[in-house]
C-alpha cells in the first residue's frame, strides 16, 4: 500500500513539474485528461511452418504534454527498445503455428495536457545551428531540394521570425487541403500538385503533414511529424480491419482515428504542435487533449498512420482495436 501511494505521489509530482516548467516557457496549460486505454492486435501466420516473430508494439510516449504508463501487456514484453528518433517500443515474442491467429492485448494509462502558446513570450530568435542542421535535412518524403517547393516556401511564408513563418505556412497549407484517404504515402513531391484553381494538397493527414514539414524545413525551421490517434470525444472505441481498408475508403474514418501532424521547434516554447486538420484551422501551438501521441518521425519513417500500431517482421497484422476511457 505504501509503495502504491509513493508511486502515485511521484506521478502527481512529475505532472506538476511538467506543467510548471512549460508555463515558464510561454506555454499555458489549459486542461488535462487521463485515459485508460485497452487494445488488441490480431496477428496471423500465413506460412505453412511455425513462425517465431518479434513484434514491435508502439506505446504512447512520454513528453512534456503527455505522461504514459504501460499497465499490462499480454504476452509480456521481453524488452523495451528506443529507435533513432527517441520513440520507445515494446518488443513482444510471438510463436504461431501454421494458419494460427494470435492476440497481443495491452492496457495503458495516459495523461494528456491541452495547451496553447503565449505569443507575447516569443522573442523572435531563430534556432541554433545544431538544431537547424539536424532537423532540416531532406528525405524521400521531405524533398527540400525541389525547386518548385523552394519557390513556394519563400513566396508564401518568408518572415522575420520563426513564429510568423510557421503561422503563415499553416494558413497557406490549410487552405489547400484536398482531403482523400490515401493508403500509402505520397511524399511532398507528389502530394502537392498544381490545378486550374491553384496548388492543392491531395491526400490525408500524412500528406498534409509531409508538405508542411518539407516547406518548413526549406525555410530553416526545425520540424518533424508526430503520429498517433486523434479522438472525437474522450470516450471512444476504434478498430481497423486491414483486409477491408481499401474498400472502405473514407468510411474507415467512422471507426478509426489514426493521425499524423507536424511539430516545429520555436523558441522559447520548444517543440510545438501544428495540427491543421483538427477543425481545418491553422492551430499553431494550440493542442487538444484529444491527441494520443505514439511517436515522432525525424529520420525514421513508418509509412502511414495505419501501419505504426504494431509492427511484425513475418506475421501479418490483421486487426487492431482500441478503447479509450477518459476522465
Amino acid at each position: 500500500m505504501k509503495k502504491a501511494l509513493s508511486i502515485l505521489l511521484l506521478i502527481l509530482l512529475s505532472s506538476l513539474i511538467a506543467v510548471t516548467h512549460e508555463e515558464t516557457r510561454g506555454v499555458i496549460i489549459t486542461g488535462r485528461v487521463t485515459y485508460t486505454i485497452t487494445g488488441g492486435f490480431l496477428l496471423k501466420n500465413d506460412y505453412n511452418t511455425t513462425i517465431r516473430d518479434y513484434v514491435y508494439v508502439s506505446v504512447p510516449q512520454n513528453t512534456s504534454y503527455q505522461q504514459s504508463f504501460v499497465v499490462s501487456m499480454n504476452p509480456a514484453p521481453i524488452r523495451y527498445v528506443v529507435d533513432e528518433d527517441g520513440n520507445t517500443y515494446a518488443v513482444v515474442f510471438v510463436e504461431a503455428a501454421p494458419g494460427r491467429k494470435y492476440w497481443i492485448n495491452v492496457t495503458y494509462r495516459v495523461t494528456v495536457y491541452s495547451y496553447h502558446i503565449d505569443e507575447s513570450a516569443h522573442k523572435g530568435t531563430w534556432p541554433p545551428f545544431g538544431l537547424v542542421k539536424k532537423y532540416t535535412t531532406t528525405s524521400g518524403y521531405w524533398d527540400i531540394y525541389n525547386l518548385t517547393l523552394i519557390e513556394i516556401a519563400r513566396e508564401v511564408a518568408s518572415a522575420n521570425t520563426p513564429l510568423e513563418t510557421v503561422t503563415k505556412l499553416a494558413k497557406w497549407v490549410v487552405q489547400r487541403v484536398n482531403y482523400q484517404v490515401y493508403m500509402g504515402r505520397a511524399g511532398s513531391d507528389h502530394a502537392l500538385t498544381r490545378t486550374w484553381r491553384g496548388y492543392a494538397i491531395t491526400g490525408d493527414c500524412v500528406e498534409v503533414a509531409d508538405v508542411y514539414v518539407t516547406l518548413a524545413r526549406i525555410l530553416g525551421i526545425p520540424s518533424r511529424t508526430a503520429f498517433g490517434i486523434i479522438l472525437e470525444k474522450y470516450n471512444q472505441d476504434m478498430w481497423l480491419n486491414f483486409s477491408t481498408i481499401e474498400a472502405e475508403g473514407e468510411n474507415l474514418l467512422r471507426h478509426w482515428g489514426g493521425h499524423m501532424w507536424p511539430q516545429v521547434y520555436v523558441d522559447p516554447y520548444g517543440w510545438i504542435d501544428v495540427d491543421m486538420l483538427d477543425g481545418l484551422v491553422p492551430n499553431v501551438g494550440i493542442y487538444s487533449a484529444r491527441h494520443i501521441l505514439f511517436g515522432v518521425e525525424e529520420t525514421k519513417y513508418y509509412g502511414s498512420s495505419l501501419s505504426s500500431t504494431a509492427i511484425p517482421s513475418y506475421l501479418t497484422l490483421e486487426y487492431v482495436e482500441y478503447h479509450f476511457r477518459g476522465e
